[in-house]
């Protein structure tokens, strides 16, 4: 009998041993300093230059780090993983995907015309009436270089995508198509509106179908249930001095029930949090691949997405609804989310924030510091990035 205590006193204690060891590799970056972010991150919210914050790394082997701080809603909720955000901007990246997926389908390509599938854009004119020397094409869509200026916003989301796109199809050209940067919402809500067409089901869906599902991405949406509302973010700012509600524009697309009927955005309409949304970098870190799970071919996306798609002329590094550079990929939000990932070594990375679209001093700062502690602890060199 005392034999058979110590042999299952020895098997509890290496199952605990394993136990622990999954914890660790499951939090384990790499060797740089992970208590370091948190450090960073605290420091921000002690001063009460930020209310909440969180970042989440990913090494090339799946491994997570998640960082939280502060507060979702200021003495009521802390931040968590599974906080839900307004991502605005970061959902032209999911564009762009659902766009490759299509490309792989077979459905289309970035050389065909507009007109193929709006047939609407056949008739676009210059300023001063005259045709447009060269066809719009789905790459000037998605890369900003279609030639107007301004469009429709996505905060309200009252818009459906295949109206945004026939309000475009009205309005001249400023430029010839292509020779001209000009970042907008109009070009990629139209973009998804030529996608619907040529994959025959509604964005939403396709993107549903081919990005979220397959990534296990349960809280990414475009209209939030009643569930994930409960743990949407509050919008802080600062001018520096005082922490307060955010009360810029963009704040209404936190703002619940809404009075309208609420459409896709394909241009910035999406909600997530910081758990969903380090999946989708990890996808794009790995090429279009996540655990062993095909989203994009490598093809597709080696000669396709991870390619400066905006003409030789055009200095601005942008593919198809994505900054690209160097070796980091991805894009912010307007209330101040980012994402990236590192094409060379795998590496992903997200920041997670709601607050003013023109955020106080302290904010950048943080931006700074979580880029300079995230540097450290993957090991990766610093990158500036875009919009």
């Amino acid at each position: 009998m005392q034999n058979e205590t110590k042999r299952l006193m020895r098997m509890t204690a290496r199952a605990f041993l394993a136990a622990a060891f999954a914890v660790c590799a499951a939090t384990a970056v790499c060797a740089g300093d992970p208590d370091g972010m948190a450090k960073v991150l605290d420091g921000y919210i002690t001063s009460e230059r930020i209310a909440g914050v969180v970042s989440v790394l990913s090494d090339k082997d799946y491994n997570v780090q998640f960082d939280c701080a502060g507060w979702a809603e200021r003495g009521k909720r802390k931040m968590t993983p599974d906080t839900l955000f307004a991502i605005f901007s970061m959902t032209k990246t999911f564009t762009g995907s659902a766009i490759m997926c299509a490309i792989d389908d077979g459905k289309l390509s970035l050389d065909d015309e507009v007109a193929k599938y709006l047939p609407e854009f056949a008739d676009v004119k210059m300023k001063d009436g005259s045709k447009p020397n060269r066809p719009l094409t789905i790459r000037h869509l998605t890369t900003h270089t279609t030639g107007w200026r301004g469009g429709t916003g996505v905060v309200n989301r009252d818009i459906p995508l295949r109206e945004v796109a026939r309000q475009l199809a009205a309005r001249p050209l400023s430029f010839q198509p292509g020779e001209t940067f000009a970042y907008g919402n109009a070009w990629i809500c139209t973009a998804a509106a030529c996608l619907e067409v040529a994959v025959g089901k509604p964005y939403e869906f396709y993107l549903k179908e081919r990005i979220l599902d397959p990534l296990g991405m349960k809280d990414t949406t475009f209209a939030p249930n009643a569930e994930q509302l409960t743990r949407l973010v509050c919008a802080y700012t600062s001018d520096d001095k005082t922490l307060r509600p955010a009360a810029d524009h963009c704040v209404q697309q936190l703002v619940f029930p809404k009075k309208k009927p609420v459409f896709p955005a394909a241009s910035g309409g999406l909600f997530s949090t910081p758990r969903d949304m380090i999946a989708f970098s990890q996808m794009l870190a790995h090429h279009g691949e996540w655990k062993g799970k095909t989203v994009i071919s490598r093809k597709t996306f080696d000669s396709i997405f991870a390619v400066k798609q905006t003409p030789p002329g055009i200095t601005q590094p942008y593919t198809c609804g994505s900054w690209l550079y160097g070796d980091w990929f991805g894009h912010e939000g307007a209330m101040r989310t980012d994402q990236r990932a590192n094409l060379r070594t795998g590496h992903s990375r997200v920041f997670f924030i709601q607050t003013e679209n023109k955020a106080g001093s302290a904010f950048f700062q943080l931006k700074k510091d979580w880029h300079a502690a995230a540097d450290k602890i993957q090991g990766t060199p610093p990158s500036r990035f875009g919009n």
